[in-house]
């Protein structure tokens, strides 16, 4: 629970120091990219304390491409 509460209270203060730059100079693409970079990589790290399990995107990537190496080991074979 008090790892959580840190993961929380770090974005914060990181976000306390960096957004009021990028909001001053109306950099409204950064503001939106750091806060969702932001959220993502919290909600990871607030998994992670969960212990639950990530999937790891180089699967996804594996599925993804599947169907175009066997055909392509079929062509070059």
């Amino acid at each position: 629970m008090w790892a959580m509460i840190g993961t929380v209270f770090t974005g914060a203060v990181i976000s306390y120091f960096e957004l009021p730059q990028l909001i001053k100079e109306k950099c409204w693409r950064e503001v939106s990219v750091y806060i969702l970079l932001l959220l993502v990589g919290m909600t990871l790290c607030i998994l992670l304390i969960k212990d639950m399990t990530i999937p790891n995107p180089l699967d996804w990537i594996t599925i993804f491409f599947d169907p175009f190496t066997s055909f392509m080991e079929r062509i070059l074979s």
